[in-house]
């Protein structure tokens, strides 16, 4: 079932410095290229997924609380596709320039690189309510069975953790494993399918 244009809905929940979800983001933006897909953007922290399952916290998954404060803040004001020029600055500065995704420079590198002013940063920080909503938005899809990303929520069905993939498909064959996800996805009997990395 499509639904936005002719084309299906994907909400994308992602955390910026899991290198997972970033691969599994660059494949379905090549997907869009060849299929009919509309992306939304959404958080979904590592942080508060491992402190729920009872797990220590990890300092790198600490690294998006800022980020994701910014990126509420830069979506309340420029609307929603802005995550997508958000993530892949973060994403590239985290898993190509290895770079510390909540340092003040990498930030303002970041809001740069997709046309935003860096008073973004001070601004999310004063208002309690970036933190507030990201958090939210964190707690409703995993209230649904999200519990780390990647995860895809397609045409309004239940989460979908994955497609968790090492090399990142382009054109036809990007588009053939959106075929095959989007099978699955339909297939409320289908679980999972998982071979050793």
């Amino acid at each position: 079932m499509a639904t936005t244009n002719g084309a299906h809905d994907v909400k994308f929940y992602f955390d910026p410095v899991c290198p997972w979800a970033w691969r599994t983001s660059l494949w379905i933006r090549e997907a869009a290229k060849v299929r009919p897909i509309h992306i939304e953007w959404r958080l979904f922290a590592l942080d508060t997924a491992n402190r729920a399952a009872g797990n220590p916290p990890r300092e790198v998954h600490q690294q998006s609380l800022i980020p994701f404060r910014v990126m509420v803040l830069a979506r309340r004001q420029h609307g929603p596709e802005v995550l997508d020029r958000l993530y892949l600055g973060f994403g590239r500065a985290r898993h190509e320039r290895k770079e510390t995704i909540n340092e003040v420079q990498v930030m303002e590198r970041v809001l740069e690189e997709a046309g935003l002013s860096k008073d973004l940063i001070a601004a999310a920080l004063a208002d309690p309510t970036t933190e507030q909503e990201w958090q939210r938005e964190h707690a409703e899809v995993a209230a649904r069975g999200a519990f780390g990303v990647p995860t895809l929520l397609i045409d309004g069905a239940a989460p979908l953790y994955g497609p968790v993939i090492g090399n990142v498909p382009e054109d036809d064959a990007a588009g053939e494993l959106w075929d095959h996800v989007l099978w699955l996805s339909r297939q409320p009997q289908f679980y999972e399918l998982k071979r050793p990395r």
